[in-house]
């Protein structure tokens, strides 16, 4: 009795592989870089685990996120004001829609700067919610995510953190 229902899951799990292969395909084509399938495979398997950055990955994280606010007009051009454990640093919403490394997997987050400008942190919300500034196909997929979180092998969102932030 017992291998019968081993053999069942087994069976059941193939099929649920296959599905989801299936569903995410169009999805992973999508993806151009490691951090990106780290983010999505996060998702998929840490049942809403925050995912630390690595220092590396925030380094190229900041490098974009200086770029975007030199297009913006200065280094804190646009940042608000925090208080983070008495000491004062700037947050802002940065976009990472032209980055090919990072568009997947932040879109936009909120980066934290020193007061010279340098960034210090990360704080981001990895899910699938629906946004107006995406093409038909990617808000289709985001769609198909989104329904994914509602079955009972499906991926729950989560912060992504690093540094400072609040």
């Amino acid at each position: 009795m017992e291998k019968n229902k081993d053999d069942f899951f087994k069976s059941l799990w193939k099929i649920f592989e296959k599905r989801l292969t299936e569903i995410l395909k169009p999805i992973a084509e999508k993806l151009n870089s490691e951090f990106e399938k780290e983010c999505l495979m996060h998702y998929l398997l840490k049942g809403g685990e925050t995912l630390i950055v690595s220092d590396d990955v925030f380094k190229r994280i900041a490098e974009e996120a200086v770029k975007e606010q030199e297009k913006a007009g200065g280094k804190l051009q646009g940042a608000t004001p925090v208080k983070i454990n008495g000491k004062q640093y700037y947050s802002k919403c940065i976009s990472f829609y032209n980055n090919d490394e990072f568009d997947y997997a932040l879109g936009c987050a909120t980066i934290f700067f020193d007061e010279s400008g340098t960034p210090v942190g990360l704080r981001d919300y990895y899910d699938f919610d629906p946004a107006e500034h995406r093409g038909d196909m990617e808000e289709k997929l985001t769609q198909i995510m989104a329904e994914l979180e509602k079955t009972p092998f499906g991926g729950k969102p989560y912060d992504i953190l690093y540094g400072i932030y609040i």
